[in-house]
């Protein structure tokens, strides 16, 4: 996973440009006891370059600026004046946050020197449209006024730089006085989800848990690719491992070891909302399951989910991510030597097969070269081990004279579920068999049918159940 360390010490340098004296400061009491306004204008400058904390964040530059509508909510106590408190606008023609810090006692000094002398000051950056949200608030008023608590259960959004600019939580609680400014870290880290295969243009609503508490309880729409992204603020030292997630319903893993996030990073999380496992990670145990076009490995005997359509029944793995998957239906019948005159393809299974050259000897069999992102032959036919090894691995019982063919089990993974056809039953009738690829001697080649292997003249027509080699 990838992350951006977005720790940029945001310098607040503070001006104070109006000297109030004790009877300006007097006449700008609150007449509902209040307290007393001072008013100050402060300078901000951003170090910032990367991704991250705050504002208008442009993936094409990486800068990090104020917007419009930026405030600065500034409290604290000092021993003269009480508390304090004041909620700062941002001007973009001057690059300064203006307003006013109320008092609860009469004060005469500046902002400058109340700040630096006060026990206890807090900065908090209310990205502009704040209130939208309801993540930040404040809750009383004047001198009195704070942040309140944040409500992590809306620190979330349609996408990561409107995170960023709202769940960042960039505060500072200490005030330099040396260098005249607060320095403020973000709080939080920021997960950048996109999750695929969801269905497209769907409302689909996300839901992250630790433990029985929600935390997140939100919903987005989709894209016509069925993708969802979004973004969510989650404190620093949380640990992710804690915490589950499901999105339109769909079991999402989130890590699958400890991880404790960091303050101010970005976490990109793109996870496929398809609890499949896919063609390319395929291993023997997946035998006999179902393979869709998505490339997705469902259930044996198991009809696929709405959006999947079902190609093959996945018949020989041998090895990771490489092997056979027998067709759901028949080819156009043939007779050996047309079959052995098509292009010879040496395929992903370490097996050489015979390539369907076009749709006329593919029939009703769609053609294929790809399903989802894994790489595949196209209809073949077989050599006589790999019908074989096909059979035995669909957990047949017939074997005559050492060679194992079809039966009623074999048949169970293309039909039950699935809508395959069946390999035909009917042995009595000659034309019912099937060619492998395999010559036998001159003028004649291999083919089964349900009782036994045999071997046929080639220019006989016969079936054809062929298979995609991935």
């Amino acid at each position: 996973m990838r992350t951006r360390n977005i720790l940029n010490v945001l310098a607040f340098a503070i001006l104070l440009t109006t000297a109030c004296n004790k009877s300006e400061i007097a006449k700008d009491e609150n007449i509902v006891g209040k307290g007393y306004a001072l008013p100050v204008t402060i300078n901000v400058t951003r170090q910032g370059d990367e991704a991250g904390t705050k504002a208008t964040f442009s993936e094409s530059t990486r800068k990090l600026e104020f917007s419009a509508g930026d405030k600065l909510f500034v409290n604290g106590s000092e021993s003269t004046a009480g508390k304090f408190a004041g909620m700062l606008d941002y001007d973009g023609a001057s690059g300064q946050f203006s307003g006013t810090i109320t008092t609860q006692k009469e004060y005469s000094g500046t902002a400058q020197a109340l700040i630096a002398a006060a026990s206890s000051a807090l900065a908090i950056l209310l990205p502009n449209g704040y209130l939208t949200y309801g993540y930040l608030s404040i809750t009383n008023s004047g001198y009195d006024a704070e942040v309140a608590p944040p409500r992590y259960d809306n620190a979330f959004a349609p996408s990561k730089a409107t995170a960023v600019e709202q769940f960042s939580h960039e505060t500072a609680n200490y005030y330099n006085s040396y260098s005249n400014c607060f320095a403020l870290l973000p709080v939080n880290a920021i997960l950048n989800f996109t999750i695929t295969d969801l269905t497209a243009n769907t409302e689909v609503a996300v839901i992250m848990k630790k433990g029985d508490i929600i935390y997140t309880d939100k919903s987005v729409t989709t894209d016509g690719s069925g993708t969802a992204t979004f973004a969510i603020g989650e404190p620093y030292n949380t640990n992710l491992n804690d915490y589950t997630m499901t999105v339109g319903g769909k079991a999402i893993t989130l890590v699958s070891s400890s991880k404790v996030l960091e303050r101010g990073k970005i976490y990109n999380i793109t996870r496929s909302a398809i609890p499949y496992k896919l063609l390319n990670e395929a291993t023997a145990d997946d035998q006999g399951k179902v393979v869709c076009v998505a490339g997705h490995l469902h259930n044996a005997k198991t009809a696929v989910p709405a959006g999947c359509i079902a190609v093959g029944i996945l018949g020989k793995v041998t090895s990771t991510g490489h092997g056979l998957i027998l067709a759901l239906r028949d080819a156009t019948s043939q007779n050996w030597n047309t079959i052995n005159g098509w292009a010879s393809v040496e395929s992903y299974a370490g097996t050489t097969l015979k390539l369907l050259p076009d749709d006329a000897a593919r029939g009703s069999l769609p053609s294929y070269t790809k399903l989802g992102s894994t790489t595949v032959s196209n209809w073949c036919v077989a050599q006589k081990i790999d019908y074989e090894a096909i059979f035995t691995n669909l957990g047949s019982e017939k074997i005559y004279a050492g060679s194992t063919t079809y039966d009623d089990n074999v048949n169970a993974f293309i039909t039950t579920g699935v809508g395959g056809s069946a390999l035909s039953m009917n042995a009595s009738i000659p034309e019912e068999r099937y060619w492998s690829a395999t010559s036998f001697s001159d003028g004649n080649a291999w083919y089964f049918r349900s009782k036994w292997w045999d071997i046929g003249a080639n220019d006989l027509s016969s079936y054809i159940r062929p298979v995609l080699a991935f």
